[in-house]
């Protein structure tokens, strides 16, 4: 064993990177047979390829014996923008439902590896307080090593330069935070090869560090994944084989996703002249910042981010106060998207905004919740600037509305946000719809939505007006306020969609959009928190 003696001097503080390169995949545990890998997803701007030489991965093992760090070296090869590097045990290579892929850009058994400038290496803890470096099996297929215990079967830290991008807890009901046990080491020295940086990692600041977690262990012959490209948070264990994708997409960001409110609005030129999109963070958790939008031009118009889209220009506010912001761009008639990241440099949400002439008020969502003896409803609008106010209509037969309400607009431009409360009759069934008026007094309506007697209400779930077209319309009991996970799954069991969804105790009727790539069929849609899980059945037209 070669041993090494670390000397370090403690920062108080611990730096989290705003790279463009993050965890997207981590296939953990595999079968016999089948190879660990692992997927990075490249957020960048550029329109070049970027080297992945300089990064970093570092993996915690500990079992009865020994406890210390793998530490993995990347090569020097390149990602493209908007794609996936991938690295394997073996190449080709075999996992659940896919043998002798060629997906992976190396495999860290290779000679090529380390003539790449790549490494892998195992460090275990000595009773000083030192590491002493041990040899690695041939073919060695357990880099990201199950500890038990609570708090985390895998902790996994990505870096750029020795600066920390993700940190990620999987398993044994997961922690906000790292665990002890790692706190407790000693600092950790990296000696990076070629010309990188060398650096050295404290563990005791890492209490604060900021986590992505999933509480659920993966189970045999499977791991975690993203659910969209890059997207903050959105991490969930895999089921099955079609849920691992090396280099494939897991799916695509859109704007109900995140916690950062944005709004945005084009201002359309003509032929001869530019036209413009104002944008502004309307609201964000603290952690949320520095927030950056980055504008591209969707193409084609897609309505997704994708490596054919043209970037534009960016934008950072520190804090909540620092936009608006206006962005030129040419064509006059582009569509754009606005890619929103938080300060971990994952994606929160892709927002798309349409270049039309005439900004119509468009409906995105109208849904509410009853508990005991009151009615809240919930909507949101976007091309905000056009509408004047909203009617709020009633009815006990579904058939002779009444306003029961009147909602002015306010004055800010793009996406907004409106609710409205009444007390209600429990006992009674309620029907509500939603009068949308613009400020050339033209009348839209919304769909109705309709609250059962409580008697009459049931816990599972229900798919309001089944089949549906571009979105489901959804009835749930809740027994209080929860935040739960709805999952739309195809008949095979592939994951299509999801969409977290905060709920409140009493009887909810909400909306969830569907993907225009959902085709024609029968699907399951399913409700899901800590606890327990409800599912119902509906047919896509």
């Amino acid at each position: 064993m070669k041993k090494i003696l670390l000397i370090t001097l403690s920062t108080g503080f611990v730096l989290v990177s705003r790279s463009q390169v993050v965890f997207n995949e981590v296939y953990a545990r595999p079968n016999p047979g089948h190879n660990e890998f692992f997927e990075l997803y490249n957020t960048s701007t550029s329109s070049l390829p970027i080297s992945m030489d300089c990064y970093t991965i570092v993996t915690y093992f500990e079992d009865s014996k020994d406890q210390g760090f793998y530490v993995m070296d990347l090569p020097n090869l390149s990602v493209a923008p908007k794609g996936f590097f991938v690295g394997a045990s073996a190449l080709p290579f075999s996992y659940q439902g896919v043998n002798n892929s060629i997906a992976a850009d190396f495999s860290w058994n290779s000679a090529t590896f380390t003539s790449n400038n790549g490494y892998l290496k195992k460090w275990v803890r000595q009773p000083d307080n030192t590491y002493a470096e041990a040899s690695l099996p041939a073919n060695f297929n357990d880099f990201f090593s199950p500890r038990t215990g609570t708090g985390a079967t895998y902790t996994i830290f990505l870096y750029k330069d020795g600066v920390l991008i993700n940190a990620l807890i999987f398993g044994t009901g997961g922690y906000d935070q790292v665990i002890p046990a790692i706190i407790a080491m000693p600092p950790l020295f990296i000696d990076m090869s070629g010309s990188c940086t060398d650096f050295t990692i404290d563990f005791s600041n890492y209490n604060n560090v900021p986590v992505e977690k999933v509480g659920q262990d993966a189970g045999a012959d499977n791991g975690f994944y993203r659910e969209g490209d890059g997207q903050c948070g959105a991490w969930t264990k895999s089921d099955n084989s079609g849920q691992h994708n090396p280099r494939v997409t897991n799916g695509y960001v859109d704007a109900y996703s995140g916690v950062i409110s944005v709004s945005a609005v084009v201002h359309r030129g003509t032929g001869i002249t530019i036209s413009e999109i104002v944008y502004d963070v309307i609201s964000a958790p603290a952690e949320s910042f520095p927030v950056t939008i980055d504008v591209y031009k969707d193409n084609p118009t897609l309505t997704r981010l994708e490596a054919n889209d043209v970037y534009v220009a960016s934008n950072t506010e520190k804090i909540v106060t620092d936009g608006p912001f206006t962005t030129p761009f040419v064509p006059y008639n582009a569509d754009i998207l606005l890619v929103v990241k938080s300060s971990a440099g994952c994606i929160d949400k892709v927002m798309f905004a349409p270049n039309v002439s005439i900004l119509p008020v468009k409906l995105i969502y109208f849904q509410g919740n009853r508990n005991s003896d009151k009615v809240k409803l919930q909507w949101n609008i976007a091309q905000n600037e056009s509408s004047d106010h909203f009617e709020v209509e009633k009815s006990y037969d579904g058939k002779n509305f009444t306003t029961t309400g009147l909602v002015l607009s306010t004055t800010r431009s793009g996406s907004e946000n409106y609710s409205f409360s009444e007390g209600a009759n429990d006992k009674e069934k309620i029907f509500y719809r939603l009068k949308l008026i613009d400020k050339n007094q033209k009348v839209e309506y919304s769909r109705v939505i309709v609250f059962q007697p409580t008697t009459l209400t049931e816990k599972n779930l229900t798919v309001v007006t089944n089949p549906v077209k571009d979105r489901l319309t959804i009835s749930f009991q809740s027994v209080a306020d929860q935040s739960v996970d709805v999952k739309v799954y195809d008949l095979l069991g592939n994951l299509r969609l999801t969409q977290p969804t905060r709920l409140y105790s009493g009887s909810n009727i909400f909306n969830v959009p569907l993907p225009s790539s959902l085709s024609s069929g029968m699907y399951i849609v399913e409700l899901a928190n800590k606890t327990e899980r409800n599912s119902a059945k509906f047919v896509k037209q």
